[in-house]
């Protein structure tokens, strides 16, 4: 099962609608909590003052008509009630009305002997001026509820017909001098309805004040009833969130990464084939499409190595019988001849390098020195087709250049394959040779009859060729540093004739000479060379009488020494070759070695020289004829 969700987004998606509903419920908290303290304060600061006032108004009420019927009664006898209906008259409030009863007792008390003692109104006045005050406090305590002030209004308007028909008659009765009706008037059954009334007005009002309170504290209840919802609210979401990323968790990640761990741990242990599931979210997914690409390229590389090995069992036996082919039979003293000779490959036990000694008829030796191009296997087999070529044509009694003439004609077209070779007939009894030189670097010849004595520095014109030889440190490209050199100039820069040349004299001469003529060399009395007699062996340059044929003798104590390049081409860290005039140096070092000794030393020597493996085959052969050197 594939997941399109990536995890990420199912996190945020989560996360989301918690928040979402935590902040809503946090809202609908902040709103009950607001509306809960609003209640709270509207009751406290009017509906519960607003209750005291109205039952201080009504009590201001009862002061103000016991005030009333104590100045009416204190007049004389009590009248009898008079039933008839009271005096009309209207006012603008409570306050109104008990100034127009002012008004009337101010009057009376101006009239001479009719009026009461005005102290007998204090009371009334008092209650006038309460009743006032109440009225304005209560209004401003109710005045954001428009009921209750209309219940206010219907008070006032109870309470200015009670004057108006009641409480302004009897004082200006009272001022007219008739306190007999005035009382009358008070006892009647109309004033007392219009008192009852306005006290039924009253108590309307102190109703509607409690049902307000009430209401208040239902929404104090109902705001206190939804915060705790809230909480609980809340902590539901966190508990169901929680529970919810719990199994999404073992969803998204848990499972996946068990599935996908059990996959690879079974990959590790060898079960190669089996399949990386791809399930849960999407960064899982690709984690899985990475380890599956791994485990794909894991199985290829396992399947070739495994066919590697295969191939190399199959293969390992047929490259050592390849190596054994191409190692001569035996190198021993042969009809007084010591020759030896080491192959150092440049990959595995393979090389494209060999040497061999064939004995033939007449006592002669056939001694060859090959260098396939390149190195390893394929090497190998185009250096055993050419030795057993060689072989064959130089056991039917061909000289060198015929030899290698009837080879190369031989292999046919070998594409841009090719091979150089020394191959030498050499006759042990009169120290005679033959030999033939394919494009194979130059064989040096150690005469035995050189004194080894410590040689001086090279001197101007007859050892100019030494200082030419250490070009091989810094090979010049064709047309670069000493290509164009005049010859002329170069020797107009040398010391006087006859002088030595220093240690910088010496490289920076050879430096300008980007040729090196071993022949020059031969003139030292050191070393022969056996330079080319014709081209490398390949069908490319091929040509009737390509070859020619070198002939030497060597004396006893002579050294043959052939060698490939991949002996003088060996580089240092600093990129210089080993060289031929090192090699030289190396073979005339010492006087009276044997062949094997010399092999050690000069091999040694490239070694210290390019220490680690070789780039190249490395090769080389001594050869002398039996007999001591002389000193």
């Amino acid at each position: 099962m594939r997941e399109s969700t990536g995890l990420r987004h199912g996190i945020r998606v989560v996360v989301g609608l918690a928040g979402i509903a935590v902040v809503a419920t946090l809202l609908l908290t902040l709103y009950s909590s607001e509306r809960a303290n609003h209640a709270a304060a509207e009751r406290a600061d009017r509906l519960d003052p607003a209750e005291t006032l109205t039952a201080q108004l009504q009590t201001a009420y009862v002061d103000e008509r016991n005030a009333l019927r104590g100045y009416l009664m204190s007049s004389g006898e009590p009248a009898t009630p008079v039933l008839a209906g009271s005096p009309s008259g209207s006012a603008s409030s409570g306050g109104s009305a008990s100034s127009g009863a002012s008004g009337l007792l101010g009057a009376a008390q101006s009239s001479g002997g009719q009026a009461a003692d005005s102290d007998r109104l204090d009371p009334y006045e008092k209650a006038l001026d309460d009743i006032a005050a109440r009225g304005r406090d209560l209004r401003a305590r109710l005045g954001d509820f428009p009921t209750l002030l209309a219940q206010i209004d219907r008070v006032d308007e109870t309470y200015r017909r009670w004057q108006t028909d009641s409480v302004i008659p009897e004082i200006a009765l009272m001022n007219a001098g008739e306190p007999a009706q005035a009382q009358a008037l008070e006892l009647g059954t109309d004033s007392r309805d219009r008192f009852v009334a306005l006290r039924a007005a009253v108590t309307k009002l102190d109703g509607a004040i409690t049902a307000e309170q009430t209401e208040a504290a239902g929404r104090v209840k109902s705001s206190g009833d939804i915060m705790l919802s809230s909480f609980g609210t809340i902590v539901a979401v966190l508990l169901a969130m929680s529970a919810l990323m719990l199994i999404l968790s073992r969803r998204w990640l848990l499972v996946p990464i068990n599935e996908l761990r059990w996959a690879v741990n079974a990959v590790a242990a060898g079960r190669y084939d089996t399949t990386i599931p791809a399930v849960g979210p999407r960064e899982i997914i690709d984690l899985a499409d990475n380890v599956e690409a791994m485990r794909s390229q894991l199985v290829t590389l396992v399947r070739q190595n495994e066919r590697s090995w295969e191939a190399l069992a199959q293969e390992g036996p047929a490259v050592l019988a390849l190596r054994d082919a191409l190692t001569p039979t035996s190198l021993r003293d042969t009809a007084g001849l010591e020759l030896l000779g080491r192959v150092d490959p440049a990959e595995g036990e393979l090389a494209g390098d060999w040497f061999d000694a064939i004995e033939l008829p007449g006592g002669q030796v056939a001694v060859v020195v090959g260098d396939v191009a390149g190195h390893g296997a394929a090497s190998g087999v185009f250096a055993l087709r050419l030795k057993q070529l060689l072989t064959a044509a130089l056991t039917r009694g061909m000289e060198p250049a015929a030899a290698v003439q009837w080879v190369v004609e031989a292999l046919g077209d070998t594409g841009e394959t090719f091979a150089t070779a020394l191959v030498a007939l050499v006759d042990p009894r009169g120290g005679e040779v033959v030999y033939a030189n394919a494009g194979h670097p130059d064989a040096l010849v150690l005469r035995a009859d050189w004194t080894a004595l410590p040689r001086p520095r090279p001197r101007v014109g007859a050892h100019a060729a030494m200082a030419a030889a250490a070009i091989e440190d810094h090979p010049a490209e064709p047309d670069g540093l000493g290509a164009d050199l005049d010859p002329v100039a170069l020797a107009s820069r040398e010391p006087a004739t006859g002088t030595e040349l220093g240690e910088t004299d010496f490289e920076a001469l050879a430096g300008e000479v980007n040729l090196v003529d071993l022949d020059e060399l031969a003139r030292l009395g050191e070393v022969e060379p056996l330079a080319s007699t014709g081209p490398l062996m390949s069908s490319l340059v091929a040509a009737p009488e390509a070859w020619r044929a070198g002939r030497l003798r060597l004396a006893p104590g002579d050294v043959l020494f052939v060698y490939t390049d991949g002996l003088v081409e060996a580089r240092d860290d600093d990129g210089r070759l080993f060289g031929r005039h090192r090699l030289v140096d190396e073979l005339v070092r010492v006087g009276g070695r044997t062949p094997g000794q010399l092999l050690d030393d000069v091999f040694a020597a490239v070694r210290r020289h390019s220490p680690g493996r070789p780039s190249d085959d490395r090769t080389a052969i001594a050869l002398s004829l039996s007999g001591e050197f002389r000193a």
